[in-house]
């Protein structure tokens, strides 16, 4: 199984001090890396949230009118970001996604979790998961399986990946989820989005990998389940006539700055895990 995944797209259609140029090259950028994405070979396309940077349904419908035309229904799949629920209810954003708020996808090779960690309160852009979804998640942790595991979220468990111990930066730091995931006695591995630079860091059997955002680095992560190993790699989009065209637009997106460093270091590139690992005691929590 493969999987495609990108970070926080904030794709905008509105900008300051817009002009002909600027939505041309805005235009030009986002048409360049979805064509390039939606035409990898994949399983699955998946976006870590964010996929718009404003929240407008009119963003949202032109991301979706780009993906429908690759015929990718039920291949593509998107969870809610903190920019995507700024001025509509989540319902009003799955009817137009064909999304689910969050569930599980089992394939042969692998099981897929899909959360939504975003809240509808654009003042607090830190993570949450709600009681259903933690019931829901504790439930997924005790199948007993040697596939992989993939969740997907927005939001990075604090103290994991890079940044995100700063305020707003995670999940609620007071929301332990740790103990949950914890339970799952497999190799596991989260994705999430937010923080816009790369990073990877290993706890126990879990890899948590964050992705950077693609107005700072237009890059794909690939993830493929080999029968003894999953292989992460990063294809990178960078082109000069990509870096002029963000450089006509990104300085005018309301609220946004590139982040330094956002392709982090050559720790948070790419990784083999061997999908063989000891016999674990599970893990009681009362």
């Amino acid at each position: 199984m493969k999987l495609a995944i990108i970070g926080d797209l904030h794709y905008p259609r509105e900008l300051t001090d817009c002009n002909l140029t600027m939505e041309e090259a805005r235009d030009a950028y986002y048409g360049h890396f979805m064509d390039n994405f939606l035409s990898m070979d994949a399983d699955y396309h998946i976006s870590v949230g964010d996929m718009t940077h404003a929240g407008e349904l009119t963003e949202f419908n032109d991301m979706m009118k780009r993906i429908d035309s690759r015929k990718l229904r039920g291949r593509f799949l998107h969870i809610l970001g903190n920019h995507d629920t700024y001025n509509y209810p989540k319902q009003d954003i799955l009817s137009i996604t064909r999304q689910q708020r969050y569930g599980v996808i089992e394939e042969p090779d692998a099981i897929i979790l899909l959360l939504d960690t975003a809240r509808e309160n654009r003042d607090d852009w830190s993570g949450t998961i709600d009681e259903e979804q933690l019931a829901w998640l504790e439930v997924q942790m005790s199948r007993q399986t040697d596939k992989p595991l993939f969740v997907f979220g927005h939001h990075p468990l604090y103290g994991t990946t890079a940044r995100s111990t700063e305020p707003m930066m995670s999940l609620d730091p007071t929301l332990d989820i740790w103990p949950i995931l914890e339970q799952w006695q497999g190799i596991g591995f989260y994705f999430n989005g937010h923080n816009h630079i790369h990073s990877i860091v290993r706890q126990e059997n879990w890899h948590f990998i964050q992705t950077a955002a693609v107005p700072d680095v237009p890059a794909v992560r690939i993830v493929t389940v080999l029968d003894h190993e999953v292989r992460l790699e990063m294809v990178s989009m960078a082109s000069d006539r990509l870096t002029e065209w963000a450089s006509e637009f990104t300085g005018n997106m309301i609220d946004y700055e590139k982040y330094p460093n956002a392709e982090g270091d050559e720790t948070a590139q790419e990784l083999i895990v061997s999908r063989i690992y000891p016999e674990r005691k599970r893990v009681e929590h009362k």
